[in-house]
């Protein structure tokens, strides 16, 4: 089963972005999904919870934010 999640994890979109704060609404494609603001707080990196692309932050970016 892992090998299963692995290879469908490997189909998913990565992008890399430059701010923590992301918006994702599953692209231009007509497959899209409602449009969900997503935060990684000091984490690296989040997933779409619709269609599970992945945003990473830059390297050279900062994360967190002051909250």
């Amino acid at each position: 089963m892992s090998s299963a999640t692995a290879a469908k994890t490997a189909e998913f979109e990565t992008v890399v972005v430059e701010t923590t704060h992301v918006a994702c609404d599953g692209g231009a494609d007509g497959l899209g999904h409602p449009r969900v603001f997503l935060s990684m707080g000091h984490d690296r990196q989040v997933v779409c919870p619709y269609c599970s692309r992945t945003y990473v932050l830059a390297e050279g970016a900062k994360a967190g934010g002051g909250h």
